[in-house]
């Protein structure tokens, strides 16, 4: 061993198998669906020990809620990173609407998409999703109001949001079941977003005024 590597701690390596577990849950998400994922095709597709799964999630719905809730976290940071790192020109709405879609339109989300055609049967799964989504929906929330603090406090502005979600999750649905191109959904929200421009200019003039 040279000396600039050390052993891996306990906590390093429980957190190297929880994300295994996680990616692996997505993975199987995606490929086989809700009803098919199952804990023995996670641990094999994660290449961990059952007994190491049972640790750290003892169950399906252990583990399908933490995989979702790390995809959109990890997604939410994404988003704010990648937004944050524009020019300050272009961080328009239009621009947040194009990065978002980028989250809709991911593996991630029809894994998401599963769970909720899924959770239509499962009461106690249907309270998880809408709860995971809900936090989901309020951090963009949180963030459109840090971008845009001005345009979010007025009564066109604060309604954006859910708007958006709205929109574009019924397009990553439609394009799911092999409905249209969700392109033209998305374009023509980008395009109904120019809305709020005379909104963002009477703002601009007051605060020059």
């Amino acid at each position: 061993m040279s000396g600039d590597q050390r052993p891996r701690t306990q906590a390093e390596r429980s957190a190297e198998t929880q994300a295994l577990l996680l990616d692996a849950t997505i993975i199987s998400l995606v490929e086989l669906g809700y009803a098919r994922t199952s804990t023995t095709e996670i641990v094999r597709r994660a290449g961990v020990s059952r007994g190491a799964q049972v640790h750290h999630y003892p169950t399906k719905a252990d583990l399908v809620v933490a995989a979702v809730e790390r995809v959109f976290g990890q997604q939410e940071q994404q988003f704010a990173e990648r937004f944050r790192s524009l020019p300050p020109g272009e961080r328009t709405v239009e621009r947040a609407i194009e990065l978002l879609w980028s989250i809709f339109d991911s593996p991630a989300f029809q894994a998401i998409l599963e769970l909720v055609v899924a959770s239509r049967t499962d009461e106690q799964l249907r309270v998880v999703v809408q709860a995971v989504g809900a936090r989901f929906e309020q951090s963009v929330a949180d963030l459109y109001a840090e971008f845009f603090p001005d345009l979010a406090r007025t009564p066109v502005g604060s309604g954006l949001v859910g708007f958006a979600f709205a929109v574009l999750s019924g397009a990553a649905m439609s394009d799911y079941a092999g409905f249209g191109d969700p392109r033209v959904t998305v374009d023509l929200l980008k395009a109904l977003t120019g809305i709020v421009d005379p909104v963002l200019e009477a703002l601009n003039d007051e605060r020059h005024d």
